[in-house]
């Protein structure tokens, strides 16, 4: 944009010109101009890629009752170098990295290796047509740590994948129609544990009624497998999005969803509800989301019921410093409802919520530091690979440097 302005000043200046001298120099301007114009696509189908490297150096206190001790905590050193890629041209955003988190304690001088891996893609096939993908994998000794509320219900490493893959029609001028599908894997890396899965396919429709409210459509199927067992679950749901200003956007769906259990066990109906409001402004970010759904890939049974939710906040005052602070809650227990009324003292209910909050100062433009503080209070189940309340403090200080 800024070079198509550039080149019609000039044209425009020339044009004013009379005589032999401003012939000669409209003349250069126009073959510019041309010279431009044809160059101008190329330029823009050329893919850019680009390679970034952050390194992280965190010292951190820890009280995991899990560092062995006294019970009163360990200081510790996290490094973690992350390697990422970056793509785009006109149709395509590509978006992957790989990080690696060396954790160094202290007290006991036990060290550990984490490993996360990432990539999302977007790709504009047609005007009308469009592709997306995500993919993340996770293998952690902490799974507290791990993107996704309730996993933590044991003590042991654990690894965890998530794809997603959706592709986008715009059928009609207002219609939209969505088929995607969702992958989750999770294991429990001990002997003995098996790994369990959840796939879920899903197609629905986005009509906009106006400029800012779209109402929505949606079936979805649930296939969770664990142990060579297999349950499953039809639901539809309605659904309504309002955009209540430019950067904040209220979504809303709600269904039915019937649950059908392995042999021996209960199905049944199951209520689906989940409301989010996302706000992605200039200095001001907030995602706040809720629910109640059922859930599978835990590692340890088929299906859980599952309640929800979360917040997040991020405030930038100045372009160097920024707060942030997220919340979350989490319960869990058998499919369809097993003992989902039941708020204290249900023996295969599983609990938690996670508070966090931060400063981020940012000194130049490949540096910076930031101080967070972490609680994270997870209760397993009594009948859990190891029933233990995993309630723990962290107090970090980092230095981030992205030298590229």
């Amino acid at each position: 944009m800024k070079g198509d302005a550039a080149v019609g000043v000039v044209d425009v200046g020339g044009g004013w010109r009379t005589g032999r001298r401003a012939t000669v120099k409209g003349n250069w301007k126009k073959w510019l101009l041309a010279g431009l114009m044809f160059g101008a696509p190329a330029t823009q189908a050329a893919t850019v890629w680009e390679p970034r490297l952050r390194l992280t150096a965190e010292e951190r206190f820890d009280d995991d009752l899990r560092l062995g001790g006294d019970g009163t905590g360990q200081l510790m050193t996290k490094v973690t170098p992350r390697l990422g890629l970056e793509a785009k041209d006109a149709r395509l955003t590509l978006d992957s990295f790989y990080a690696a988190d060396l954790l160094m304690r202290h007290g006991s001088g036990r060290t550990t290796l984490d490993h996360r891996g990432g990539l999302e893609a977007r790709h504009q096939m047609t005007r009308r047509l469009r592709l997306d993908t995500a993919i993340r994998v996770f293998r952690v000794t902490d799974p507290s740590s791990l993107p996704r509320d309730g996993l933590a219900r044991s003590t042991l490493p654990t690894f965890f994948t998530q794809a997603t893959l959706g592709v986008t029609n715009r059928v009609a001028e207002r219609l939209d129609m969505r088929a995607g599908y969702r992958f989750e894997a999770v294991r429990i890396i001990d002997v003995g544990q098996r790994a369990g899965y959840a796939h879920t396919p899903s197609i629905e429709g986005w009509y906009r009624a106006t400029r800012r409210l779209s109402l929505g459509l949606e079936y979805r199927y649930q296939g969770f497998l664990y142990e060579g067992t297999l349950s499953q679950s039809h639901g539809a749901a309605l659904g309504l999005r309002y955009r209540l200003t430019r950067p904040t956007t209220f979504t809303v769906r709600a269904g039915p969803v019937r649950y059908l259990a392995p042999v021996a066990q209960q199905g049944g109906w199951v209520p689906r509800v989940n409301v989010e409001l996302q706000r992605e402004g200039e200095l001001f970010d907030v995602g706040v989301s809720m629910g109640h759904d059922l859930v599978g890939a835990n590692g340890f049974t088929n299906a859980l019921w599952a309640d929800y939710a979360s917040v997040m906040l991020a405030r930038r005052f100045t372009q160097k410093f920024s707060l942030f602070g997220a919340a979350s809650f989490f319960r869990n227990g058998q499919a369809p409802s097993l003992d989902w009324a039941v708020f204290r003292g249900a023996p295969r209910v599983s609990q938690g919520y996670a508070v966090s909050g931060g400063v981020e100062y940012r000194i130049d433009r490949r540096l910076s530091a930031q101080g967070a503080v972490d609680r994270i209070a997870q209760v397993g189940l009594a009948d859990s690979a190891s029933a233990v309340d995993l309630t723990r403090n962290v107090f970090a200080v980092r230095l981030v440097v992205t030298p590229w």
